[in-house]
């Protein structure tokens, strides 16, 4: 046991000196003005993490508002349960398909192969994931709590209110903390049943998920505006109620603390009772090369932490695949379409997302330039999302280059699909906001098909200017680079800012065939530079 608990103590330093060796930090130097360092940084981060929250609260207000106005607390309770329950639902969903205790390459032959009880080795190394899954929802729950603070606070931020601010977020994030650790503890207990000695329970997603999304449409629907009369009318609240009600209203917190502890000591109890015969191997075997993945995410190498993830989906048994296209370069649209199905994964869907939120939050921004700082970074994802393809298929170049297609129309079919699934998740975005804030779709919207062209075919021609075709047969694309970024967000501010000197028909008019045409111009460049990737 000690063995193990060393083992593992050490893996958490490791994984611990990473992040502050990001800021300089030598956890190996014991001397005074080091330690003098890290209490600098301790209070250099808290002092910006309070002040970012506090930025992004101001628009979490705007939000919380147009949900519900005349009652903001409602409206917070809503948010909360609803990031609480897409992003448990989605760990809870890989604990069905993943084993939560991951092992790396060493752990697989120094500590799954002894007879170690499984019992300690599951609680030893619940810490460490548990903290990677809690921070962001920490984050996000002060966040909201801000938003509420803004609302029901009037007046000016100033040095007297800040404890008064700050507790909206601390209260929230007490109330809380004990009912995500059982929710984690939830997943673990799913993860770890499943993978028994005797037996591989795959069956066991699809009851576990129904009942998740039964609880999280029945939460949702309490918190509206037709379902809030079974809560907040109630004489007593209801126990599944109890900690956003208290942690985003009033009242003692010690009833919430108490009752999400006694859920999450018996959660504990029944993971050490479930992962008595808990299959070591299998886990292994599971969560084989995710050490090796995450190392590569940390240090930047993400071609081959895409290729290595590409081929843990993929395996050796799924049979070829027909695709019903027609011969000529008809066929690389459907090779995009069978590679983002076979690559979908959480990332890519987190870019997605990304990409949808930023597009939403433009309309609740309150002037000019935080909007288009809004609309510089969906210019970025714009631009990362869309050469995806095109990188994975340069990538493979002694065979793209045989192929008997033209440049253009080759460039064309390779970023046409991610073009147009920008465009729907950008509208869909605008279309949001203004069925929130009950308005008309922003006048943006007619720029999106032109924008997401300009922007794309920019992201194309940074990467193909760059490829050079020594480094391309050994499969290195090189990445969007900051020039790319830059020449993307001048493709998209030129129709913008003649939009906002010519307001009206006119103007809208002119930027729409502006960013067109710079849409196809860019393309062109692309495929002049596609030409001449030989000759470097």
């Amino acid at each position: 046991m000690r063995a193990v608990h060393w083992l593992r103590a050490r893996q958490e330093e490791r994984e611990l000196a990473y992040w502050l060796s990001l800021v300089s930090y030598d956890h190996g130097d014991v001397s005074f003005s080091n330690r003098l360092y890290l209490v600098y940084l301790i209070a250099f981060f808290s002092v910006w993490i309070f002040a970012m929250l506090t930025f992004f609260a101001s628009g979490g207000a705007m939000i919380l508002r147009a949900i519900d106005s005349d009652n903001p607390v409602r409206a917070a309770i809503f948010v909360e349960i609803l990031v609480l329950l897409a992003w448990n639902g989605f760990l809870l969903w890989q604990a069905t398909r993943r084993s939560p205790v991951a092992f790396s390459e060493q752990d697989a032959v120094l500590i799954c192969q002894t007879p170690v009880s499984r019992r300690f080795i599951v609680t030893r190394w619940l810490l460490m994931p548990w903290l990677k899954s809690a921070i962001p929802l920490w984050l996000v729950t002060i966040t909201v709590g801000f938003s509420l603070a803004e609302i029901t606070l009037p007046g000016q931020m100033a040095a007297n209110r800040i404890l008064s601010y700050a507790g909206y977020g601390l209260r929230a994030w007490i109330a809380i903390l004990p009912f995500q650790l059982a929710l984690f503890l939830l997943q673990w207990i799913v993860g770890t049943y499943r993978l028994q000695k005797d037996f591989d329970r795959r069956w066991i997603a699809w009851p576990v998920m129904a009942a998740a999304i039964s609880l999280s449409i029945y939460l949702l629907w309490s918190f509206t505006a037709s379902g809030a009369a079974s809560v907040f009318s109630a004489n007593q609240v209801k126990i599944l109620a109890l900690p956003f009600l208290t942690g985003f209203g009033t009242g003692s917190l010690f009833p919430p603390i108490l009752l999400g502890g006694i859920l999450a000591v018996a959660l504990l109890g029944i993971l050490c009772l479930v992962s008595g015969t808990f299959s070591l191997s299998r886990a292994a075997q599971e969560t084989q090369g995710l050490d090796v993945l995450n190392m590569a995410l940390r240090y930047g190498f993400t071609s081959y932490a895409t290729d290595l993830q590409t081929q843990q989906r993929l395996g050796i048994s799924r049979g070829p695949s027909r695709l019903p296209a027609p011969a000529g370069a008809g066929i690389l649209f459907w090779k995009d379409i069978l590679q983002s199905r076979r690559t979908l994964r959480m990332g890519t869907v987190f870019n997605w997302l990304t990409l949808f939120a930023f597009m939403a939050s433009i309309p609740f921004l309150p002037d000019l330039g935080s909007r288009f700082f809004a609309l510089i970074f969906w210019v970025i994802q714009v631009g990362k999302i869309s050469v995806v393809r095109l990188r994975s298929d340069l990538s493979c170049w002694p065979l793209v280059r045989q192929l008997p297609i033209k440049r253009r129309i080759f460039l064309l079919n390779d970023l046409s699909m991610a073009a147009l699934l920008v465009m729907v998740v950008s509208l869909a975005g605008l279309a949001l906001a203004a069925i929130i804030t009950h308005s008309q779709i922003s006048e943006l919207a007619a720029l999106i098909p032109g924008v997401v062209a300009a922007s794309a075919g920019m992201a194309a021609f940074d990467v193909i200017r760059r490829s050079r075709s020594n480094m391309l047969l050994n499969g290195s694309v090189p990445e969007v680079s900051a020039i790319g970024i830059f020449l993307g967000a001048a493709a998209t501010a030129v129709p913008v800012f003649i939009e906002i000197l010519w307001p009206g028909v006119i103007g809208v008019v002119l930027s729409i065939i502006m960013s067109l045409l710079m849409g196809w111009g860019t393309l062109n460049l692309a495929a002049h530079f596609y030409r001449n990737i030989d000759e470097s």
